[in-house]
């Protein structure tokens, strides 16, 4: 389950590949049912109201829990990650951390056997190999994830966070960027050539792993049916695993950024009223998550469902 996190960033390949090959998608469920997590915090003044998402989706998870859209609809604006809309923005951060300089690519970069396991997984999922030519090992790692998700018919392209900003467009209300793609993507940019090429090793192995790769729908299954036990369980395997991508996950993708998100979302609640915040479930999750960060800053916090 390690490797499923890593679809945090799934947004970026609708900017640079062609859709997933996924599955024909569920119909629309006709009754919402209690999808990812909502939290209603408080201080002496103002109510904001924080949601979890996953950055990929099918039409079957819409429409949202009806809390969910009267909070929205409420909202004066939305907080998000990225702003979807900011694309030249979001272009720029994957050119500058996720892409080899001219001349260069996995090709010349991974060992021999790695680059073999690359192409067989390329393989496997359909995606031509020159589309992924100059992307570097975590960007691979993160497009297979990505892939696999759409092979069981979860899509980039039907994410949640693209269908709140999309609600929020059309009411003519702003998106607030939490963080933005230059501050995501440097997080991988960080990482040396040894600890990329681990990731990617570590992501290989699990896609070839039947009972692992088979796993991609416990994730959704846990978002879709608000399971934050679930999700913590899955965080105390990845913590305990050994693995480098399931530390880096853990510690960067998670706990780094955690503290970051509870400050800014902590001021944005000082400031406005009824600002509806919208971030990865995982960051909801357990003692170091965001509603117990912004619970240790004073705040009431409490669980909607």
């Amino acid at each position: 389950m390690r490797r499923l996190i890593i679809v945090t960033f799934s947004w970026l390949f609708c900017l640079y590949l062609p859709a997933a090959n996924a599955v024909d998608t569920p119909p629309r469920t006709p009754r919402a049912e209690h999808r990812g997590a909502l939290f209603k915090v408080q201080d002496a003044h103002h109510t904001l109201y924080l949601f979890g998402t996953i950055h990929v989706g099918a039409a079957s998870f819409y429409p949202l829990e009806p809390r969910v859209m009267q909070a929205l609809e409420q909202a004066p604006a939305i907080a998000l990650e990225i702003d979807p809309n900011k694309t030249p923005a979001m272009q720029a951060a994957v050119l500058r951390y996720g892409f080899y300089p001219e001349g260069q690519s996995y090709q010349t970069d991974l060992s021999p056997q790695l680059q073999q396991q690359v192409q067989a997984a390329l393989k496997k999922y359909d995606v031509p190999a020159e589309a992924v030519t100059r992307f570097r090992p975590w960007m691979i790692a993160s497009l297979l994830t990505v892939q696999e998700f759409g092979s069981k018919g979860y899509r980039a392209d039907l994410a949640v966070d693209s269908h709140l900003a999309d609600f929020i467009a059309k009411r003519n209300k702003p998106v607030i960027e939490l963080e933005g793609a230059e501050t995501q993507l440097a997080l991988f940019g960080a990482l040396s050539r040894q600890q990329q090429s681990l990731l990617l090793e570590d992501t290989l192995k699990e896609l070839d792993d039947p009972d692992s790769a088979a796993r991609v729908v416990e994730l959704a299954e846990f978002w879709r049916t608000a399971n934050l036990t679930g999700l913590q369980s899955l965080l105390d395997d990845m913590a305990g695993d050994g693995s480098f991508v399931g530390r880096f996950t853990k510690e960067v993708l998670l706990d780094q950024r955690n503290p970051a998100l509870a400050e800014r979302i902590g001021g944005l609640l000082r400031s406005r009223d009824r600002i509806f915040a919208a971030i990865g479930i995982l960051h909801l999750v357990g003692p170091t998550g965001v509603p117990a960060l912004l619970q240790q800053r004073g705040f009431k916090v409490e669980r909607i469902y």
